[in-house]
């Protein structure tokens, strides 16, 4: 019969130990359409100059791609991918969008304009109770979890797929622009960008379709490195470090990342200026309040406007129509005017949309207006197909506003990055909605730095990871915050005081509990720079009770206030079974309570803070215990 009991002890010194696999979390940049300067004299007998750091942003709806070299870091220069297949014209970010027609597979601005591809297949790693009622049967999920059923393609597979394409093509954009003699030269840090709220088992079948596109194949330079970093946190990295930003310790920024399928925000108070430090206030949030259902309730304005006509128009017209009348001549610059509340927002219709002798070019009827075949919409109309995702958004903001408050912190601006976020209106919107209020800024870059700022932090975040260079970044989290509990059940002395009667059991010596857990980190708390080791043992009766191993369970629990013991709310995070070294003879007597003569194995269990990870590992006799499966001695938060 086995038993365990714990106490603390805090360790002030980094024990030796393995590093398992983590997921990641100026003067200011420069940033190129993928040709940077050269890199001459970069490469030297510091192997860690020979990096190259690719940050993916593998969005909902559009993916974005940055690199720099160790030698362009140092000049202050980060170089973004802007050339995509199938597009005449310079882009921030290809669409997250992949079709497959005889055996071919078409991705981006490459696939055809009359077909009906793939999209939002990035949330199909996400398991259907964790996603929200409206997210499950939104319309693209529904039609990628068919195309799943029917081809019995799997998930990752997709992802695969797309990631590969996305990658083949960035290794060109760098080959044209340094040679392929500099690319087989460096050594690369991929660093792929994931929702901050997306849990681990998500991030691991990530981890794996990267493996499968090929990303981590060998190359003449040495093993590629594959990290992951949180989109909210990537984002802080490059917008709070962009020149001009007049920053100050004690500044609390929440950063809105409002993209096409989600809005992601997170916030960070700022812990020191020179050089410029972060830590993260509170857990990241998210919510489905993105760019594509504006783009949905316009479109359902004119087909409710329209009738029967709207069906006459192909997938492709409908998509041309998208781009040009919507996209680009109303949602991206559109701002409510009161000085011209009765200006018009016209949007043409081909020709075959009133193909029929009956069809009128005109339709005075009821708003909006249909006149010579284009529909005016008025300023409120407009305005309401913003204002279901506004609602969304200001509902996240208000929330981190007032998580803040809780942790004693007051937000004194709200940074805005991502497609939606380059929006004029929700620009203005927020000003207005906080205006009164003690957020005295909205910030909003121009051109194409919101769009790339989380590919660009994720090549921030990649240099802040050891040994990417010998270059300090401009910018550091000092700290996070863990988005979940994490523990290790034990037994102890029973206290009726204390304890369930259902707990209660007899282990032929004295009373115990069982089904008790030590928490060594709970959600919302900050994560610590120092490991942390609680002592743990068994007694071991005789010699067939001992098979030369030990096994350990790691609990998580997702609940702010975790239980002190297990129930519903806390599962099984992990198992990892390692080899004790000192044989059963070797292990110390002890005399139980009731005089039983019994081998003690005391050990410790260790909890180290690595990057956006936590290690742990077990130590018996001040020696690290070697796990046979050391892919579970890791967990991300």
């Amino acid at each position: 019969m086995t038993q365990k009991t714990c106490t603390l002890e805090r360790s002030s010194e980094n024990p030796a130990r393995r590093s398992v696999q983590d997921i990641i979390r100026n003067p200011h940049t420069t940033y190129n359409n993928g040709n940077g300067g050269s890199d001459t004299g970069m490469m030297g007998d510091d192997r860690n100059d020979d990096i190259l750091v690719i940050g993916i942003d593998f969005g909902t709806t559009f993916s974005g791609v940055a690199w720099s070299t160790a030698a362009d870091f140092a000049r202050n220069e980060i170089n973004l991918v802007t050339s995509w297949p199938g597009s005449g014209t310079q882009e921030a970010k290809a669409p997250t969008e992949l079709f497959y027609e005889y055996g071919q597979v078409m991705w981006g601005y490459d696939i055809p304009l009359d077909a009906d591809p793939i999209r939002w297949f990035k949330l199909l790693l996400v398991k259907d109770e964790d996603l929200t009622k409206e997210l499950r049967n939104s319309e693209p999920l529904v039609h990628a979890r068919k195309f799943v059923d029917e081809t019995e393609k799997k998930p990752v597979e997709l992802i695969a797929d797309y990631l590969r394409a996305l990658f083949e093509h960035t290794l060109y954009v760098i080959r044209k622009a340094r040679g392929q003699s500099v690319l087989d030269a460096l050594r690369f840090h991929v660093v792929i960008t994931v929702p901050a709220i997306w849990q681990d088992y998500a991030r691991q079948d990530m981890e794996q379709a990267a493996e499968m596109a090929g990303i981590m194949d060998s190359r003449p330079a040495g093993q590629t490195k594959l990290t992951f970093a949180p989109e909210p946190e990537a984002a802080a990295l490059s917008t709070l470090y962009e020149s001009g930003r007049n920053l100050n310790k004690g500044d609390v920024f929440v950063i809105c990342d409002a993209g096409g399928g989600t809005v992601d925000l997170i916030t960070y108070e700022v812990t020191n200026n020179k050089p410029l430090a972060i830590k993260e206030v509170g857990e990241g949030t998210g919510g489905l309040c993105g760019g594509v259902f504006i783009d949905k309730a316009f479109e359902k304005a004119c087909r409710d406007r329209l009738g029967r006509k709207w069906g006459r128009l192909s997938p492709a017209v409908i998509k041309d129509l998208m781009k040009k009348e919507w996209e680009v001549a109303i949602k991206s610059t559109f701002k409510p005017d009161t000085k011209r509340s009765n200006r018009e927002y016209i949007v043409g219709f081909p020709l075959e949309t009133f193909r029929t002798p009956s069809d009128s070019f005109d339709d005075l009827s009821k708003q909006p207006l249909i006149k010579n075949g284009r529909i005016h919409f008025q300023q409120s109309h407009i305005k309401g197909m913003f204002a279901g995702s506004f609602r969304g958004i200001d509902t996240l903001v208000n929330n981190q506003i007032r998580m803040a408050l809780k942790k004693k912190s007051k937000v004194t601006g709200i940074i805005l990055v991502g497609g939606l976020g380059t929006s004029p209106y929700l620009y203005e919107h927020l000003k207005d909605k906080h205006s009164t209020s003690n957020v005295s800024e909205i910030l909003q870059s121009g051109g194409i730095k919101p769009r790339t700022a989380i590919c660009r932090g994720a090549i921030y975040k990649g240099f802040l990871e050891k040994p990417s260079g010998t270059i300090v970044p401009p910018i550091e989290v000092t700290s996070t915050v863990s988005r979940y509990s994490y523990g290790i059940k034990y037994v102890t002395e029973y206290n009726e005081a204390q304890h369930l009667r259902e707990d209660k059991m007899w282990d032929g010596s004295q009373w115990r509990a069982r089904n008790q857990i030590k928490w060594y980190l709970k959600r919302g708390a900050v994560v610590p720079k120092s490991p942390v080791r609680y002592s743990f043992y068994e007694y071991i009766k005789d010699v067939d009770d001992f098979d030369g191993t030990l096994n350990i369970t790691l609990w998580v629990c997702e609940e702010l206030d975790p239980p002190d013991r297990e129930d519903s709310r806390v599962s099984a995070k992990c198992k990892f079974q390692l080899n004790v070294t000192t044989p059963y003879s070797k292990l110390p007597d002890w005399r139980t309570a009731d005089g039983t003569m019994v081998k003690k194995l005391g050990y410790e269990i260790g909890m180290i803070p690595s990057g956006a990870s936590l290690d742990f590992a077990v130590y018996m006799d001040g020696k690290e215990l070697m796990s046979q499966d050391t892919s579970y001695t890791s967990v991300r938060f």
